[in-house]
């Protein structure tokens, strides 16, 4: 069985696997390349900058720049991984994203660490809750979020096969391994969890592990939607034509994040079922030593997602 308590469960770092296994890629392609934004030991790239000294650039508090660099050194022919805070990009460099990468559908890839209130003690102004909703809502760009350091070595690999723009969001924190390691990554497919027939559960990143194995009464549906943009729509309404019931959790702001384009998806499909979702709610962030401290803060925790479940259970 899968496990979901953060304090017993087999814990590790999105940052560190991505670390490892984009260094690993590298031994094999020789095209590839870090531009990286005066962050290189928080993002973990310093054995990449020590082994691959011409092939990391350090373009130090410049995220327009390095937007800007990343988008020459793809339209060259490289394999561009641009990694900072997600704060910093695409929270400062949307603009240049749009234009320099976007607009010329070239293949950089945009790692924005320290994405949701798991951010912690950096408080608000680290603590990305509308990276989704910004780029989701480009042309061009597909948008990526794992569930944990497994499956983000996993989306890494095919997305350093990819030829299009993309963004990678990952934690700061460890978070509880659960991924099956035998399930692969396929862009725009999601990953059934857990199988059930009352309520479907979709979300993305850590969050989604505070619904694993719930002692509660209603057979839960759980689908990994790691793949937000492109969305695998049929898994989806496979799902909630079965349920009736669909409950969206994400650590992002409700507007503009996975509940929308969910709720857009089965308007669309005339299905009829119960809808809600958890999300920060138009507000930002806040700074705590215990991460969980702030889901509990923002009706994002265990106690809330069981409250929206028997809410929805109780719709008729």
């Amino acid at each position: 069985m899968l496990k979901m308590n953060w304090k017993t469960a087999n814990l590790s770092s999105m940052r560190v696997a991505f670390a490892d296994t984009i260094f690993d890629l590298a031994k094999d392609d020789p095209d590839l390349y870090v531009v990286s934004v005066g962050l290189r030991p928080s993002v973990l790239m310093d054995r990449f900058a020590a082994r691959y000294k011409t092939r990391f650039l350090e373009v130090g508090v410049a995220e327009n720049n390095a937007a800007g660099v990343a988008a020459g050194l793809a339209k060259s022919g490289k394999n561009v991984f641009l990694c900072t805070y997600a704060c910093f990009s695409p929270g400062i460099n949307l603009a240049t994203i749009k234009q320099s990468i976007c607009e010329n559908n070239l293949p950089v890839k945009i790692i924005g660490y320290h994405g949701g209130l798991l951010t912690g003690e950096l408080g608000a102004s680290h603590q990305m809750l509308e990276d989704v909703a910004l780029m989701r809502s480009l042309p061009n760009m597909e948008v990526f979020a794992p569930l944990d350091s497994v499956e983000t070595a996993k989306i890494t690999s095919v997305l350093a096969k990819s030829n299009r723009p993309s963004y990678l969001r990952l934690v700061r924190p460890n978070s509880p391994k659960i991924f099956p390691s035998k399930l692969g990554f396929t862009i725009g497919q999601s990953h059934t969890l857990q199988s059930g027939k009352d309520i479907t559960i979709i979300g993305y990143g850590p969050i989604l592990t505070q619904t694993i194995n719930l002692d509660i009464k209603p057979s839960l549906e759980i689908i990994n939607c790691s793949s937000i943009k492109p969305l695998d729509e049929n898994t989806i309404l496979k799902s909630i034509k079965k349920t009736g019931r669909c409950l969206v959790v994400e650590d992002h702001q409700l507007f503009g994040g996975l509940g929308e384009a969910v709720a857009a998806v089965i308007l669309k499909s005339g299905l009829k079922c119960k809808f809600d979702q958890i999300g920060v709610n138009n507000s930002f962030g806040r700074s705590s030593r215990d991460p969980l401290d702030l889901y509990r803060l923002y009706g994002l925790s265990t106690t809330d997602i069981i409250v929206k479940i028997n809410n929805l259970m109780s719709k008729k």
